[in-house]
């Protein structure tokens, strides 16, 4: 008979990428949410509970690595991400890779290490949504931003939440995807302060909080403005686009293989820069920009 309980699944190497935590939900309907560590357990965990329902948070594939082994259940995701989840090509082009001259050995390290395959998405989610699992309901709250279709899922009567990848890590959000939106992140970390809990889960870092996180909230958008500073601040004197990503101000540092970071480096300050030119804090001239 089941339990009813949420058990929280540690990811391997403390749920770093390309890892996360997940989560087992024993019940009538046997639930996994982001299914991507451990996969001998999630292996041995669909062959003792048959698992029928397993929900991707969004379409990144720490999130969705170990969606192969639960053939037979149905795969659920935010309407807005489920092509990137049935498709590579489609992943790759929300990412905004799809075009990079790397793109053929990502997707090879993807299908052959990651051992990652596609699935079809055969419920598609919208905000506020409820679904009975028996002794649990669990509601999705959309909370765009890293993606287009992140949710956040609420355990309605335990008084918990999974956050997934607004994940309170020090490193702060991350939208470096070509989807990806500042000012949706911090919409969807605003309306998450609203929301009460006695419970949180995220996918990566510490993974378990308890009670009131508006602190670790407000400290995780806070990264966001940050970066906005050390870029205003880098930009007093006119800079290139290659002295802007050398100067790693989202990672701190660079790492391999180069053409990676400088995509996703760029991808991140490209979207400060396009936001403060709009607040008329910078200004651009080519490839070249300077704050005001």
């Amino acid at each position: 008979m089941a339990s009813g309980e949420i058990f929280f699944i540690e990811g391997e190497n403390n749920g770093r990428f390309p890892h996360c935590n997940a989560i087992f939900i024993d019940d009538e309907l046997p639930t996994v949410i982001d299914p991507a560590t451990r996969e001998k357990y999630l292996s041995d965990l669909h062959r003792k509970n048959r698992i029928r329902l397993v929900i991707n948070s969004h379409y990144h594939i720490d999130h969705t690595r170990y969606n192969r082994l639960f053939r037979g259940a149905t795969f659920a995701a935010h309407r807005l991400d489920a092509p990137a989840i049935e498709s590579l090509d489609e992943n790759a082009k929300y990412a905004g890779i799809y075009e990079k001259p790397w793109f053929e050995a990502w997707k090879k390290v993807v299908k052959e290490v990651w051992k990652h395959e596609e699935v079809e998405i055969g419920r598609t989610l919208e905000d506020l949504e409820e679904i009975c699992l028996g002794q649990n309901t669990l509601r999705i709250i959309h909370t765009p931003g890293h993606t287009p279709g992140h949710i956040c899922v609420e355990f309605v009567e335990k008084k918990a939440i999974y956050l997934a990848d607004i994940d309170l890590t020090r490193f702060g959000p991350w939208y470096g995807n070509a989807v990806s939106d500042i000012d949706s992140f911090l919409s969807s970390i605003e309306r998450l302060r609203h929301i009460k809990a006695e419970t949180w889960y995220t996918a990566h870092g510490a993974g378990i909080f308890s009670g009131d996180i508006t602190g670790k909230l407000e400290a995780y958008a806070s990264v966001i403005h940050e970066r906005d500073r050390r870029i205003l601040e880098f930009l007093s004197k006119e800079r290139t686009k290659s002295e802007i990503i050398d100067k790693a101000l989202i990672y701190g540092k660079k790492w391999n293989p180069p053409q990676m970071f400088d995509f996703f480096e760029w991808m991140m300050v490209s979207k400060h820069i396009q936001r403060l030119e709009k607040m008329g804090l910078i200004m651009s001239k080519g490839d070249r920009y300077v704050s005001l």
